[in-house]
């Protein structure tokens, strides 16, 4: 049986592949055909409910991508809803047919009530109405909807200005008389010349004269021309005019394809759609209605927009409310009721066949390698209802139409698929194949003939040239098939994807046809009509295939592709590791790199080297023969990782680098925009195949053979990281078999502290571990090297047990040397002066120090002279725990001695006390055992005895001495004496005796003499205090008594307040001042001073001063007449004298007279003396003071 036989419905007969909106020829099969899916039928139910039911909204939007039925399903509507215009077609039988095909309670209802709405269809793809039209134009869209509408209405829609012209003849009722006079002038009919217009204008303005009469107008289309406009608002209220002339109900709809087209990404055209539904909504109130289609729904057409554009667009959502979205699933069930449906003894045959091939669907047509996976036949029905097509080839041929429409491939000025629908592509296969026996089937390839003449010619020249030139049909189907899926997101086109792609026949052996295809595609990716990304393929446009030849030209040599490939497998495989951890102890060694004979970096014990096909020592005519290469690893230290086969590997990763060096010449240049999209697109895929690569890498090291000093090394795990760490293990203890010292530990830097300082008991318990390894150190890295002489440092042993044979890590290896050292085995140097046992470990820590860090074997001492030493140190130091390495406590002991001789020396150079003689004695001991050899205080050591009889008696008394409150009180005597030198003449003689002999004594320091100190000066300090407050109370008894004598003069009674007050202050303060002075000599003087200095100031201070004039009498009391007042009640009685000089009585000087007054002649000779300068004075006008 062949295929043409199983079909219901000749597939062989004519089908309108699209369905046009002028196309009346073929309506009633169109109607007849059309296929009311389930989903289709939902749709409609809805849409039907608003329009019968009319709330605010007035439009509809049905969308759908290429072949999905949207065009035919507006024609249908448009006869379902109304009378189409220029189409003869009976309404009532497109609903009748309608309610036929509808299932369900609803649906038929609706449709009846709809066939009640008396209306007009004006139905047009707005494509081909606008061709007069641009839709650069602000106002293309509007244009359009008054073109239909103008013609709707039998005027000329093409212009218009004529149209306007014809409609205002019509509205007053001279339009057909205007036809008449026009063919009698021209003997043409006007509906066929009209087009002529500008050639006929003289003839338009005579018939226009002729019908309203007087004279011919000049050019009257011209006038009409120069006055036309449009705008929304006046197209609207035209519609509604219209309407108002129509049966009360009567609709105007307006049905227009491809609209979404049209209007692509322009939003000033959306807007201008939203518009003028908008106005026929607000002015017809439901009357007039906007069905449109677009290939995009309507949310994706507006895509993003600011907040601003977002409120505009809002409204065009909200009118068009009603929204019909066909998807693949309704092409699928129209192709396969209208085109594919079977016979009774067609199904009957497919039957048979799903029975022997249901169970390998899955393997047959499903798809793989991480592609986008899609439906498979689900069960019999699917399977009978779809042969000979295949589930996935719907969706997967929608979505590669959709991908080279976007890509510009098709003819036309909106780049779609033009003439071809799903149905058409779908039976032109379907007859292509009618000859073949049923079990054919239509492979995704046969599909490229079915748009083949829809598409330009540069993006199918690859194909056209494959044809002409390759033998292999194979190839030439899978380069058609590739050309399909090129922009389909999600497909990855692989061997055995592509074999789905091309499978044609069931029974065929499904391994040789991808063996078949691998050498099909070889064969094209070999003339460059594809390229390969790893193991996916992708078809060459023209222009790509220039840049991949230009690619596939640029050089690079071996060297590149070796780094490249190393970069590759230390990123992804080694994980840019520089160590290994070696599983048995945790412990991480230093690696090193090779590939293929040629070091990656610093070489270091352990080396990894990668083993590729393109080695020298692989021989090209035996791949799989690696004698040579184990033979060459012979006693390396090296794991040979010799890479599984992988073919492509290397000239894969030659290709990613001639990418790279393309694409970087090329962005330097100027270059096109579609060559800069090409190269964006190189970039990206070469971002895909590196990373394709090192999984390629991984898996090919998955299965590498290990080989280490020319054997293989067994591996059980195909994961690459895990079968590397296999080998390594295995070279690590084959290269370090002294590894096994350490018992299988590792030995923390940290714990270096620890065993420096434990002491040999210690040791054996907390470092037991570390005996073994230790003395392999003592004997191998000391010893050894002592006697041939070699300085030993800690680098070198460093570096010797991290090498072959040992391995060892570099904590471990400190840990020993610390050990060895706490062991009292060794002793370490730097700068030729032994380290402190405290120094030590930081210095082990240290690294950069490791090179001058000496190490020696230790020297052997007598026991009991080192013991010796050591008690020594412990009694003289209070040294609890010295050292116990003896050359550490030789080193030791001497700093500390010599550091209390230097200690004592600088106390007696800058001591001032009489007492620290007594340390010349333990200065001279000291000297004689300070700046001898370290080993002569472990060996020859004298003088200890003395010394410590020295602390004893001398160190420790004046230590604590100068260190306790014996000083202070020494301290404060010196100080008193000092400040109390003056008043102590004042005391009776001898009276500081003890405090100075104390102070001077040169054993102030030993027993209680310190204490005999503070009670002597206390004594002395008593006595002082008592002395000097009874003359500071002598001194203010005098000054207190001069207050009450200046307070009794008339000076002072006369004076002002203020002068009063300023001269008790003056008084008050001198008394304040006394308080505070504990001089005796200073309070002596400070009383004499006020007597014959401050009192004369005083009075004269207040005679100067005198209080305002009294109103009365006034008695004088020792005033001398000094004071002028006003007399009785007479102001003009007044007596003013000049203020008088005050002295004291000491101050006069005494001429006369003896100096010793010796007898009563003498002191009335002295008397007499007096008396004449006391006179004097008063003559003078002074007045003395007592």
């Amino acid at each position: 049986m062949i295929l043409n036989e199983i079909f219901e419905k000749d597939v062989q007969r004519p089908i309108e592949g699209v369905i046009k909106a002028d196309d009346a020829e073929h309506l009633g099969t169109e109607v007849e055909e059309y296929v009311l899916t389930n989903e289709a039928a939902k749709e409609l139910e809805k849409l039907l409910e608003e329009y019968t039911k009319y709330t605010t909204a007035n439009g509809v939007w049905i969308s759908g991508f290429f072949g999905s039925g949207k065009s035919h399903m507006l024609k249908m509507l448009a006869h379902l809803l109304g009378d189409v215009d220029g189409q003869d077609f009976p309404r009532e039988q497109v609903s009748q047919a309608f309610r036929a095909k509808a299932e369900g309670a609803f649906l038929p209802g609706l449709i009846s009530k709809a066939d009640k709405i008396t209306a007009r269809s004006i139905l047009f793809n707005i494509d081909q109405k606008a061709t007069v039209i641009t839709k650069d134009q602000t106002d293309a869209l509007l244009k359009v909807f008054v073109k239909v509408f103008d013609e709707s209405r039998g005027y000329f829609g093409n212009q218009g200005h004529v149209a306007r012209f014809e409609r205002d003849l019509d509205q007053s009722g001279h339009y057909e008389a205007f036809q008449d006079a026009f063919l009698k002038i021209t003997g043409k009919a006007w509906l066929d010349e009209r087009k002529n217009y500008i050639i006929q204008g003289r003839n338009i303005d005579r018939a226009y004269a002729e019908v309203l009469g007087g004279d011919a107008p000049t050019d009257i289309l011209k006038q009409y021309s120069n006055d036309y406009s449009v705008s929304i608002e006046d197209f609207a209220d035209e519609v509604v005019a219209w309407l108002d002339q129509q049966p009360a109900g009567f609709r105007l709809n307006f049905f227009v394809d491809e609209v979404g087209q049209f209007i692509g990404d322009d939003r000033k055209l959306m807007l201008n759609l939203q518009t003028i539904a908008e106005s026929l909504n607000t002015k017809a109130k439901g009357r007039s209605w906007v069905f449109v289609t677009s290939q995009e729904d309507m949310d994706k057409i507006i895509g993003d927009q600011t907040k601003e554009q977002g409120q505009d667009f809002s409204k065009i959502q909200g009118r068009f409310k009603t929204r019909v979205k066909l998807t693949s699933q309704d092409v699928e069930e129209v192709i396969r009721k209208r085109l594919l449906e079977k016979n009774a003894q067609g199904a009957f045959a497919l039957q048979g066949i799903y029975a022997a091939e249901s169970a390998n669907f899955k393997t047959l047509f499903g798809f793989a390698d991480g592609s986008k996976t899609y439906k498979n036949y689900v069960n019999e029905d699917l399977f009978i209802g779809t042969y000979p097509f295949v589930s996935y080839q719907f969706p997967l041929f929608q979505q590669a139409i959709e991908g080279l429409s976007e890509h510009n491939a098709f003819e036309g000025k909106n780049s779609s698929v033009g003439e071809r629908s799903m149905l058409g592509v779908v039976q032109q296969v379907a007859k292509e194949l009618g000859a073949g026996d049923v079990g054919s089937l239509a492979s995704f390839d046969h599909m490229f003939a079915g748009i083949r003449s829809s598409l330009k010619s540069a993006p199918q020249k690859q194909v056209q040239l494959a044809e002409q030139n390759l033998d292999n049909p194979l190839a030439v189907r899978l380069l058609k098939a590739l050309f399909l899926v090129k922009y389909v997101d999600g497909f990855k086109a692989t061997v055995r994807n592509l074999t789905v792609l091309v499978y044609n026949r069931f029974g065929l052996d499904l391994p040789a046809l991808q063996e078949q295809v691998r050498e099909g595609l070889a064969l094209l990716e070999q003339q460059t009509y594809v390229q390969r990304t790893g193991e996916t393929y992708a078809y060459l446009t023209n222009e790509e295939q220039d840049i991949e030849k230009e690619i596939k030209n640029v050089e690079v040599d071996g060297s590149e592709v070796s780094d490249r490939l190393f970069q590759l497998l230390h990123l992804h495989v080694m994980k840019q590791q520089s160590k290994f951890r070696y599983s048995k102890t945790n412990q991480d060694f230093p690696l090193g790199y090779m590939l293929d004979d040629v070091a990656k970096g610093q070489p270091k014990d352990l080396t990894i080297h990668f083993i590729t096909p393109a080695n020298p020592n692989i021989s090209l005519a035996n791949p799989n023969d690696f004698t040579n290469v184990r033979l060459q690893g012979a006693g390396k230290a090296e794991l040979r990782v010799i890479l599984g086969a992988d073919k492509r590997l290397l000239t894969d990763l030659a290709l990613l680098l001639k990418t790279a060096k393309y694409v970087k010449q090329k962005q330097g240049s100027a270059i096109t925009d579609s060559v800069k999209r090409i190269l964006d697109q190189k970039t990206q895929e070469s971002a895909s195949r590196e990373k394709e690569l090192a999984a390629r890498i991984k898996t090919a090291i998955g299965q590498a053979i290990l080989i280490h000093d020319t054997v293989e090394i067994p591996s059980s795990s195909s994961i690459a990281e895990a079968r590397i760490a296999d080998g390594m293990n295995v070279l690590v203890a084959k290269t370090f078999p002294q590894l096994d010292l350490l018992g299988g530990r590792t030995f923390p830097e940290a714990d270096v502290v620890k065993y420096v300082q434990l002491d040999d008991n210690s040791l054996s318990i907390v470092g037991g571990e570390l005996e073994g390894p230790a003395d392999e150190v003592y004997k191998m890295g000391v010893l050894a090297k002592d006697k041939l002489g070699e300085q030993v440092t800690v680098k070198k042993i460093v570096d010797q047990f991290q090498a072959r044979p040992y391995g060892w890590d570099y904590g471990s290896i400190l840990c020993c040397i610390a050990y060895l050292y706490g062991a009292g085995k060794i002793t370490i140097e730097l700068d030729n002066v032994l380290r402190k046992r405290t120094e030590v470990p930081q210095d082990l820590r240290t690294a950069p120090r490791h090179a001058t860090l000496i190490v020696r074997k230790q020297a052997v001492f007598d026991a009991s002279k080192v013991k010796a030493f050591s008690d020594f140190i412990k009694e003289f130091f209070d040294e609890a725990n010295p050292p116990k390495d003896p050359m550490e406590l030789a080193h030791f002991g001497a700093e500390r001695l010599k550091a209390k001789l230097d200690q004592l020396k600088s106390i007696v150079a800058t001591s001032r006390y009489p007492f620290i003689a007594a340390l010349h004695e333990p200065i001279e001991q000291l000297d004689a055992v300070v700046g001898k050899a370290p080993t002569w205080y472990v060996s020859e050591f004298t003088g200890g005895d003395e010394l410590i009889d020295a602390k004893n008696d001398v160190l420790v008394p004046v230590d604590q001495f100068l260190n306790g409150p014996q000083v202070k009180v020494y301290d404060a005597a010196q100080k008193f004496l000092t400040a109390a030198t003056a008043n102590l003449s004042y005391l009776p003689s001898g009276a500081a005796d003890s405090v100075e002999s104390l102070l001077a004594d040169p054993a102030i320091f030993r027993g209680n003499k310190a204490n005999q100190l503070k009670v002597a000066v206390d004594q002395l300090e008593a006595r002082v205090s008592a002395l000097v407050a009874d003359e500071r109370a002598a001194a203010v008894s005098t000054i207190e008594a001069s207050r009450g004598d200046v307070q009794q003069t008339d000076y002072y009674k006369l004076a002002s307040t203020e002068a009063q007050e300023r001269a008790m202050n003056q008084i008050n303060v001198r008394l304040i001042q006394l308080e505070h002075q504990t001089s005796i000599a200073e309070l002596r003087l400070a009383a004499a001073n006020f007597a014959s200095v401050v009192v004369p100031r005083l009075l004269q201070e207040l005679a100067s001063v005198p209080r305002p004039a009294a109103t009365g009498p006034v008695d004088f009391v020792n005033s001398g007449g000094d004071i002028a007042v006003e007399i009785g009640d007479n102001p003009d009685a007044k007596a003013a004298k000049p203020t008088p000089e005050f002295v004291s009585i000491t101050k006069l000087p005494v001429h006369g007279g003896k100096t010793v007054l010796a007898s009563t002649s003498d002191v009335d000779e002295y008397v007499e003396a007096l008396r004449a300068v006391l006179t004097a004075a008063v003559q003078e006008g002074k007045r003395i003071t007592r």
